[in-house]
């Protein structure tokens, strides 16, 4: 999927576009034809605790939890967005695969998207967006890797899933879908994360009439 977003404002072209990454469905997690979203090194600096829910939470997102060490359970959460401040250490993390399936994710340059799961290294600084639906784990990590984890304001309690047993993909999409679209978490407002998302959703949309 392109990244090349219309952006809001002159100050928001300052920052490079998210890395976008659209995760296929497998048998057991739905993932989202929304794509999961990569910020690299925006968080400010020093990067704490502190500064990170202050930068997250301007922007209509709000923290929940404690600071979060490395997950290796794979989980998803079908009824909500939830976004990721990367704030110690580096992870090499596995998205879009359940615990019952056996695929072992591609690189980011793998040309083939249509390869189930994704391997990709996050590191302090990152800030990235989980659609409802997509699936994440922690595969490696050091440096005391952790995070703090922020879902939308005013959006319902998470609930997990792991992946063990075969979904029914159309419900389980009806219920991810109906998640309301989140701001920008990095720039607020529509940012690049509405106009990516919302380009998505109508394209899945359309093809579901054909």
């Amino acid at each position: 999927m392109s990244t090349n977003a219309t952006i809001s404002n002159v100050s928001e072209r300052i920052l490079p576009a998210p890395e976008a990454y659209t995760l296929p469905p497998t048998e057991y997690v739905p993932n989202s034809p929304m794509p999961y979203l990569v910020y690299r090194n925006v968080l400010p600096l020093p990067v704490t605790e502190t500064s990170c829910q202050e930068f997250i939470e301007q922007h209509g997102w709000t923290r929940l939890g404690p600071v979060w060490k490395a997950q290796p359970k794979r989980h998803f959460h079908p009824n909500v967005h939830e976004c990721y401040g990367i704030i110690r250490g580096s992870s090499h993390v596995l998205m879009g695969l359940g615990t019952s399936d056996d695929a072992q994710g591609r690189e980011p340059g793998d040309p083939d998207t249509r390869k189930p799961g994704l391997r990709i290294m996050l590191h302090a600084g990152d800030v990235v967006v989980h659609p409802a639906g997509t699936s994440h784990s922690n595969m490696t990590w050091e440096d005391e890797y952790c995070y703090l984890s922020f879902f939308p304001e005013g959006a319902p309690r998470w609930r997990s899933e792991n992946g063990t047993k075969i979904m029914d993909i159309v419900e389980m999409r009806r219920e991810t879908l109906a998640a309301p679209l989140p701001e920008d978490p990095v720039i607020g407002g529509e940012g690049y994360l509405k106009p990516l998302w919302r380009s998505a959703k109508e394209e899945f949309f359309d093809a579901q009439r054909v």
